[in-house]
């Protein structure tokens, strides 16, 4: 469904602004009624239009989220009752019960790598990430990596729904984006144009990952109703720029988030990295990339700059 509601705004921004609200809210109680009035629709055409776009239904989408949030809690350290209270289960036992549902085993039992080999799309995924299966490699004393503070900013974003699947759909989305940001006379090259994956392909399904095409938006202008608004918090970033083709930039995110993010001593914050576009695919193709990989970490506690 890609026709125009009221006001001219379609039905992705409306969706888009819906799942920022549940994903920026994890531990508030989920009603259709108000998640509907966000996006400007009714309960009953909130449902029909959010299943039709995302392939489920809004419950299973929140809980989705919330499980693979768990997981990414546990993973940094937390325990599995501090994690699912964090992201909005009413009790242990609720959590177990849709981990079950999900995963097909209670939490304790979770084995990652066990679960992934049973993925039904892992023909697919293994083209495209088995991130989590490749152990961490040396860090290189050459490997660079700067500290940056950036301010808060909105963005106007071209969404994608399983892009890993469909290329073509991810042109088409930033095709329409760099069209709209030239007729507005933005620039669009040195990294003004981002892309930030919203799901971690290693757990979400392939048809059901997203990715955004984004470009900051000055104050006063605001994009056409095929694009979202997307906002970005003020903090700290850590960078790295790579030149080379998808493997070097895999090498880079790898070397990045494994090797020198646990050695820093900095923590994530919770947001989406980024890939910032240094040369855009007009000018190097679609082969080859210069980008920058930006990491969104927590202010060191002392204030000061880590390694």
């Amino acid at each position: 469904m890609t026709e125009a509601g009221v006001h001219g705004e379609r039905y992705e921004a409306r969706i888009a602004r819906a799942i920022a609200h549940v994903e920026a809210h994890p531990d508030e109680p989920l009603t259709l009624e108000r998640v509907a009035a966000i996006a400007c629709l009714s309960a009953y055409h909130f449902h029909r239009v959010f299943r039709a776009l995302t392939g489920e239904s809004l419950r299973s989408f929140a809980e989705r989220r919330r499980l693979e949030r768990a997981i990414l809690l546990s993973r940094r350290g937390q325990s599995w009752k501090v994690a699912s209270a964090s992201c909005g289960f009413a009790s242990p036992a609720s959590f177990a019960r849709a981990f079950r549902r999900v995963y097909g085993v209670p939490p304790s039992a979770f084995d990652r790598e066990a679960w992934w080999d049973a993925r039904p799309d892992r023909t697919e995924v293994e083209a495209v990430s088995a991130f989590f299966l490749r152990p961490a490699p040396p860090l290189d004393p050459d490997f660079a990596v700067t500290l940056e503070q950036r301010p808060a900013a909105r963005l106007a974003a071209a969404r994608v729904w399983g892009g890993y699947l469909a290329p073509g759909k991810l042109v088409a989305a930033y095709q329409s984006l760099r069209a709209w940001a030239d007729e507005q006379g933005l620039e669009t090259r040195g990294g003004r144009i981002v892309g930030a994956s919203r799901d971690d392909p290693d757990l979400t399904p392939l048809s059901r990952c997203r990715y955004d095409f984004m470009i900051e938006l000055p104050d006063g202008l605001n994009p056409p109703p095929r694009f979202s608004v997307a906002e970005r918090d003020a903090g700290l970033w850590a960078v790295t720029r790579v030149k080379g083709d998808l493997a070097a930039v895999d090498r880079a995110w790898s070397s990045l988030f494994k090797s020198w993010l646990p050695a820093s001593g900095l923590d994530l914050r919770d947001a989406p990295a980024e890939e910032a576009y240094l040369q855009l695919p007009e000018d190097i193709g679609w082969d080859a990339f210069d980008l920058e990989c930006r990491v969104p970490v927590a202010d060191p506690p002392d204030g000061g700059h880590h390694a």
